[in-house]
C-alpha cells in the first residue's frame, strides 16, 4: 500500500517534467525558426559559387578519398561533398541548400542538448541551454549562409564524437571497440569539415581531470585523438599546398594578436557596437573562471575550457566574422546555463518553487535573449549578407546563352573573383564554356571577334551588345 502511494504521488511529478520537457522542447524550435525561416529565400552568394565549382570539378572518387586521407592538403573536403552531393540531386537551385542547413542546424541543437544532458544530468539546464544556443545574431551567417556549412558540419561531429565519449565514460567504461572507431570516425569528419576540430582532444583531456576520477589510462584515447591531428596539422601548416600559405590563414603567436582577436570576439558574444577593450577581454575571461573557482564547480571549470580551448584555433588569425565561434559558443552556453540553474537549486529548497522558477528562468531567458537579437537585427541592412547573394542572383537569372564563347565588357563582380565563370558553367554544367571578362583580361581585346555573344552592364541591368 505504502509503495503504491508513493508511486502515485511520484507519477504525477513526472508526467509533469514530461508536459514541461515536450512545452520546451516545441518552444525552443519555435525560437529557433523564429530567426532562421527567412534564411529559406536567400540566394547563393560569391562563395558558394567557388566553393560549388571547386567541388564539381573534382571527381567524387577523389573527394571520397580526401575525406578518408583526412591528412592530406585538400581544404575542408567535407564540406565539398556535401556541395557535390546537393547539387547532383538538385542542380543549380539555391533552395534545397538552404533547407539542407537549417535542417541541419536542428540537428546541431539536438546534438548540444544531448551533449549538455550527459554533463549535467539535468533537464533544466538543458532548457535553459537549448534556447540560449538556439540563435545568436552575431553568428547568424551559420544558419543564414549557405557557405558556412564547414562550421555547422565541424559542429556536427566535433560534438557527435564528444557525445560518444562521455556517454561511456559516465557508465564507468572505456568506449569498447566499435564505439571508438564511431569517435574516431567522428573525429575524422570533424576534420575534414574544418580546422576547429583540432580542439576535441584537448577538451576530452579536461573532461577526463575535471569530470572523472583521475586514472592514466583515462587519458589514453583523448591523447589518441590528439596523435591523429598531429598529420592534419602539418598537411594544413606544411608544404607547398599549406593552407597558412593564405595570408587569411596565417597566424600570428603574439600577445597583442591574442588580444586583438578576443576582443573582438568577445564584441560578437556580448553583442557589442564594437569590440572589447583589452581590459574586457581580461575581465570576461577571468571572472567566469575564478567564479568556477571559487563555486568548485568542475562543470563550470570545463564550460570555461570548452570555450577557451575551441576558440584558440583561431584566436592568432587575422579577423574573422563571428560564424567562426560556432564550436566555442556552446561552451559559453553551457556555462551560463548551469550557473542559472546553480543559483536556482541554491534559492528554491521547495521541489514545486523550483520547478516554477525554472519555468521563469527558461521564459527570461528566451524572452531577454531574443530581444536583444531582434533589436541586433534590426541595426543595419546587413548588405555584406544581403547584397552578396543578390549580386549572385542577379546574374543567375539573366538567362545567358549557355553555348558559345561569351564576352562580358563589363559586369557587376570585382577583379578578384571568378564567380560569373562558375555560375555559367554551374547552370550549364559545361566546364569548358569560355566565359572572358574585360576587366580580367590583360592585354584587353581590342575588337570583339571570336565571341558570338557579347554583353555589357548598365545600372544594375545585362544587356546584349552582340548579336
Amino acid at each position: 500500500m505504502l509503495l503504491s502511494t508513493r508511486a502515485h504521488d511520484v507519477l504525477p511529478d513526472r508526467q509533469r517534467g514530461n508536459v514541461l520537457a515536450a512545452l520546451a522542447t516545441l518552444l525552443v524550435v519555435a525560437y529557433y525558426l523564429f530567426f532562421t525561416a527567412k534564411s529559406v529565400g536567400i540566394y547563393f552568394d560569391r562563395d558558394d559559387m567557388m566553393n560549388l565549382y571547386g567541388a564539381w570539378t573534382r571527381p567524387v572518387s577523389e573527394l571520397l578519398l580526401n575525406n578518408l586521407l583526412y591528412w592530406t592538403d585538400s581544404a575542408r573536403p567535407l564540406g565539398a561533398l556535401w556541395y557535390r552531393t546537393l547539387f547532383s540531386l538538385f542542380g543549380f537551385n539555391p533552395l534545397p541548400f538552404r533547407i539542407a542547413l537549417l535542417s541541419l542546424g536542428l540537428v546541431n541543437l539536438a546534438l548540444f542538448a544531448w551533449f549538455v544532458k550527459l554533463l549535467t544530468g539535468s533537464s533544466r539546464v538543458v532548457a535553459f541551454a537549448a534556447i540560449l544556443f538556439a540563435f545568436h545574431t552575431r553568428l547568424m551567417e551559420v544558419w543564414f549562409r549557405t557557405a558556412v556549412i564547414y562550421d555547422a558540419l565541424c559542429f556536427t561531429f566535433f560534438y557527435l564524437a564528444a557525445c560518444l565519449y562521455i556517454a561511456a565514460r559516465l557508465r564507468d567504461q572505456q568506449p569498447g571497440v566499435w564505439r571508438s572507431v564511431a569517435i574516431i570516425v567522428a573525429f575524422v569528419a570533424a576534420l575534414d569539415a574544418k580546422e576547429m576540430a583540432v580542439a576535441l582532444p584537448l577538451a576530452l583531456l579536461f573532461y577526463e581531470l575535471l569530470l572523472q576520477p583521475f586514472r592514466w589510462v583515462n587519458l589514453v584515447r583523448p591523447a589518441i585523438l590528439g596523435l591523429l591531428t598531429l598529420p592534419y596539422v602539418a598537411a594544413k601548416t606544411l608544404g607547398a599546398h599549406a593552407l597558412t600559405i593564405n595570408p587569411w590563414y596565417q597566424q600570428e603567436y603574439s600577445f597583442a594578436r591574442f588580444v586583438e582577436r578576443w576582443s573582438e570576439y568577445l564584441g560578437h558574444l556580448f553583442i557589442q557596437p564594437l569590440p572589447v577593450s583589452g581590459m574586457a577581454v581580461a575581465l570576461l575571461l577571468m571572472v567566469p573562471l575564478l567564479l568556477a573557482a571559487v563555486l568548485r564547480s568542475r562543470t563550470l571549470l570545463f564550460a570555461w575550457s570548452l570555450l577557451f580551448i575551441s576558440t584558440l584555433p583561431v584566436a592568432f588569425l587575422p579577423s574573422r566574422g563571428g560564424f567562426v565561434l560556432f564550436v566555442s559558443w556552446a561552451g559559453w552556453v553551457l556555462y551560463t546555463a548551469a550557473l542559472a540553474d546553480l543559483a536556482l537549486t541554491t534559492f528554491t529548497r521547495n521541489p514545486r518553487h523550483r520547478r516554477l522558477a525554472a519555468v521563469a528562468v527558461f521564459i527570461l531567458l528566451g524572452w531577454r535573449f531574443g530581444k536583444i537579437n531582434l533589436h541586433d537585427q534590426r541595426l543595419g541592412n546587413r548588405e555584406w549578407l544581403y547584397g552578396d547573394a543578390r549580386d549572385v542572383e542577379t546574374f543567375s537569372k539573366q538567362n545567358f546563352p549557355h553555348s558559345g564563347s561569351l564576352l562580358f565588357l563589363e559586369d557587376g563582380f570585382g577583379t578578384d573573383e571568378w564567380t560569373p565563370l562558375f555560375i555559367l558553367r554551374l547552370q550549364s554544367k559545361n566546364a569548358t564554356l569560355v566565359v572572358d571578362r574585360v576587366k580580367m583580361m590583360n592585354p584587353k581585346p581590342t575588337t570583339q571577334h571570336g565571341y558570338p555573344l557579347v554583353f555589357t552592364y548598365e545600372d544594375g541591368t545585362y544587356r546584349r551588345v552582340k548579336p
